[in-house]
């Protein structure tokens, strides 16, 4: 379930729910590929590799299914590797599973292309660059110096720019492959010979056995005993027997249904569904159902500023907490006045104490911390002293009604944003969401619109009206521009690409989990993206 502190005696039930949380979430990952993907391969021997120095690392590999023969049974050692060889036997060793997206990276690698998930994963997760912003040259042979750069950069090895190989032909290694090449040899990954490097030659095949079983080896040498992280997902115009499904397609183990709003008399409404708990209980899924305050001040600051009416509120909570058998409880307080600040700490702190008691958890939603109203009635650091988890809702730099086009959740904004709420907060309490939505903009009337949509809804739209679509390095995500009707559009893409480096880029911190706003308005090659950065995240910790 994630890092919560867990005190007392409800500490086994706690552990229980994590356990099972984490047996859900390990069967899903292996499903994805995340770890060592099993043998698809035949291990019958290779007719070609008994004479090969490599043989033993290349029977090895092709157990674990991560390299394979022709269709005659012939390896071809001596044979040089291509780019694109390269990238999927780097993404099989490491348990990356091909993403299968819907706007390729490259143009010279279409979807047609055998290589074309194993490039989209790999591009997903910045592991290798492209010959140019829009070629990845998939059939040209790989250089050793080429290699370096993939490994290094894959395995998120720290590079000194100052660093130089200690080989004697290290002033023909090309100046952007320097630090790698210096870095994959100290860990001899690659290996110079009687001195040099040769970093222009072309890597054969048995040698990248050789070198793939190095870091195979490290990975099995290595255990990580991280927490399993939340992967909490938010409920939004669907129905239950909807939400059912959508969760079923996804990454989550947690769920967030839409049961519980306060009223303007100071009730609750209550569309609680026990069907639902306990088809989430028989799928090893935690149920954190959302208590909204609808994005109404007056009533917020009426319940928050009465102390009667916040203790009638809890209590209610609880007895649906008992009723049924919620882990926990997601509350979505927005849009309520910065004079509440005070009044709402105590609410949570209030709250937290009476779940708490109940071995149930408690996360809050919170925005950016803008400085604005938006954000001012969150006090982050002492919400995170009383709650399980603080849940960052890290989209709308770009908001419907703004003045400016823009993305939803630029890359660079995005990791900005996540350093401003952990500079009050524990990495560990922390939950980042992340936008399964974008934004079609255009001009009507002189004014600036936009449109909410999916992800299969941009999609169509880039497709009906046959989209210049081209990504944008410096924001982490695809822009597109289409004419409807005479008028111009853009959208800024959310899809497996972007969303696996907003997830790589989250954990670069022990954060608690991930969100998801909303599910069901994603593509399903968006959760094989995001789990494969949980998977380079577990390879980089080995490292």
């Amino acid at each position: 379930m994630g890092l919560s502190p867990y005190t007392g005696c409800m500490m086994n039930k706690r552990h229980l729910h994590i356990l099972l949380v984490s047996l859900v979430f390990l069967t899903y990952c292996f499903t994805l590929g995340i770890g060592v993907p099993a043998s698809t391969a035949s291990t019958n021997s290779l007719r070609d590799i008994s004479s090969s120095y490599a043989r033993e690392q290349i029977r090895t590999l092709q157990s674990a299914g991560i390299v394979s023969g022709d269709e005659n049974g012939y390896f071809h050692p001596e044979s040089p590797v291509t780019r694109a060889e390269f990238v999927s036997m780097l993404d099989r060793t490491l348990g990356i599973k091909p993403v299968a997206s819907n706007v390729p990276s490259f143009s010279d690698v279409p979807k047609s292309s055998w290589a074309y998930g194993y490039v989209q994963a790999a591009a997903s997760l910045n592991m290798a660059n492209g010959t140019s912003p829009t070629t990845f040259s998939p059939n040209r042979t790989i250089s050793r110096q080429e290699a370096a750069t993939f490994l290094v950069r894959a395995l998120g090895l720290k590079l000194s720019s100052t660093a130089n190989p200690s080989v004697k032909d290290a002033n023909a290694i090309s100046s952007w492959a320097r630090s790698s090449v210096n870095a994959a040899m100290k860990k001899h990954w690659l290996v110079g010979y009687q001195g040099y490097f040769r970093p222009a030659a072309a890597l054969s095949r048995e040698e990248t056995a050789v070198i793939l079983k190095r870091i195979l080896d490290e990975l099995n040498a290595q255990t990580v005993s991280a927490k399993p992280l939340v992967s909490l997902g938010w409920q939004y115009q669907s129905t239950t027997q909807e939400f059912i499904a959508q969760a079923q397609k996804s990454g989550v183990n947690t769920l967030s249904p839409r049961w519980y709003f306060l009223q303007k008399d100071g009730s609750l409404s209550d569309y609680s569904d026990a069907a639902f708990v306990k088809w989430a209980q028989k799928n090893g899924k935690e149920v954190w159902p959302l208590f909204g305050n609808q994005f109404d001040p007056a009533t917020t600051h009426a319940l928050l500023s009465d102390k009667s009416k916040r203790t009638a509120v809890i209590q209610k909570l609880i007895s649906f907490v008992d009723k049924y058998q919620l882990d926990g409880i997601n509350v979505d307080f927005e849009g309520f006045n910065p004079e509440d600040r005070d009044n709402f700490t105590v609410f949570i702190k209030e709250l937290a104490a009476a779940l708490d008691a109940k071995g149930a958890v408690l996360s809050v939603d919170v925005p950016p911390d803008t400085g604005t109203d938006w954000s001012e009635p969150f006090d982050y650091t002492k919400l995170a002293t009383y709650a399980d988890f603080l849940v960052l809702m890290a989209y709308e730099e770009h908001w419907a009604g703004a003045t400016k086009a823009g993305s939803v959740a630029s890359l660079p904004w995005f990791e900005n944003v996540i350093k401003g709420v952990l500079d009050d907060i524990p990495a560990q309490k922390l939950i980042v969401g992340m936008p399964l939505y974008t934004r079609d903009w255009y001009q009507s009337s002189g004014q600036l619109k936009s449109t909410d949509i999916s992800i299969p809804e941009s999609y169509q739209l880039i497709t009906q009206y046959k989209a210049t679509t081209k990504w944008d390095s410096s924001i982490g995500q695809y822009h597109s521009t289409f004419k409807k009707q005479g008028v111009s559009h853009s959208i800024w893409l959310e899809e497996s690409r972007s969303l696996g480096l907003k997830a790589q880029t989250s954990l670069n911190w022990q954060i608690g989990g991930l969100a998801y706003w909303y599910v069901g308005s994603e593509s399903t090659d968006v959760w094989t993206s995001i789990a494969n950065s949980i998977s380079l995240k577990q390879a980089r910790q080995k490292m």
